[in-house]
């Protein structure tokens, strides 16, 4: 059988049984879905690129050990891990920013914000608060407000919402993007 021709089914056989030609096949028939899929959850480009690499790795890995539970559905198997890659940057990085924030109040940085950036910093706050008061889902809102504003745990919110962790980050995409498609237009508005 031609690798390029193979099912999805066939292609995660292929590759358990050790073809790099299948491997090959794999990166090339996911490749762009997988790119435009990071390119609108990521918008920095190094952070993409890194997601985008850490997709593949970590799918072969799962292929070769057989975690694949549905091989004739590998696409949504490529989906989400990097939908759940996605979603975990986030929360790598807000971690992070939390982290920095805090050691740099542990140093006592002297570099306190202008009156003018923390009158930017609320006008954007607010704005941030209208577009989620604004989203016509509540299921949306709730989540946003969760997840980003009230930092609750990924699991807390599953266990509120009984939904599973890979629905979960459905879901907030999904509410991301219905919240940057509403921020842009009335962005534009004003």
């Amino acid at each position: 059988m031609e690798i390029a021709s193979a099912s999805p089914s066939g292609l995660v056989d292929q590759i358990r049984a050790g073809s790099r030609a299948a491997e090959e096949e794999l990166v090339s028939r996911y490749r762009r879905g997988i790119r435009f899929l990071l390119g609108r959850s990521v918008s920095d480009r190094t952070a993409s690129d890194d997601l985008f690499q850490e997709t593949f790795r970590l799918a072969l890995e799962k292929i070769r050990a057989g975690e694949v539970r549905d091989p004739a559905r590998l696409s949504g198997f490529m989906c989400g891990l990097a939908r759940n890659l996605s979603a975990n940057h986030f929360g790598r990085r807000k971690l992070q920013l939390a982290r920095n924030a805090s050691s740099q109040e542990a140093e006592g940085d002297p570099a306190e914000p202008s009156a003018l950036d923390e009158l930017v910093r609320r006008e954007q706050a607010a704005f941030a608060h209208r577009v989620l008061a604004e989203l016509p889902s509540e299921r949306d809102r709730q989540i946003l407000q969760r997840f980003y504003v009230a930092d609750d745990t990924k699991d807390d919110i599953c266990e509120s919402l009984g939904v599973s962790s890979l629905h979960f980050n459905q879901i907030l995409f999904r509410a991301r993007e219905r919240f940057r498609k509403l921020f842009e237009a009335l962005e534009a508005e004003e």
